[in-house]
């Protein structure tokens, strides 16, 4: 399967990601990279690993203690990348 980012989970990401270099460095950035990207790769490999939502045909997977990341199954050959969310703010995932 193909995993394909929408504009908001892009957004998103970029946003996490300046915060992440503001308050920590480079290094805490190529970190969080790189446990985004080995996350979609295992969700691109197994696209039922993480858990349902609490909205009906999305899933949320946790990056780590501070992120999450929503994606929905799309069809047999493509995953959407809906968001990057804060895992303390208030959602409806």
């Amino acid at each position: 399967m193909q995993a394909n980012w929408t504009t908001l989970a892009m957004e998103s990401y970029n946003s996490v990601v300046d915060q992440i270099f503001i308050d920590w460095g480079i290094e805490i950035v190529d970190r969080f990279e790189n446990e985004v990207n080995e996350l979609v790769y295992r969700i691109e490999n197994h696209n039922h690993i993480c858990p349902k939502s609490k909205i009906k045909g999305l899933h949320k997977c946790v990056i780590n203690t501070h992120n999450s990341l929503i994606y929905r199954v799309k069809s047999e050959s493509l995953i959407e990348i809906i968001l990057i969310i804060f895992n303390k703010s208030e959602h409806d995932f």
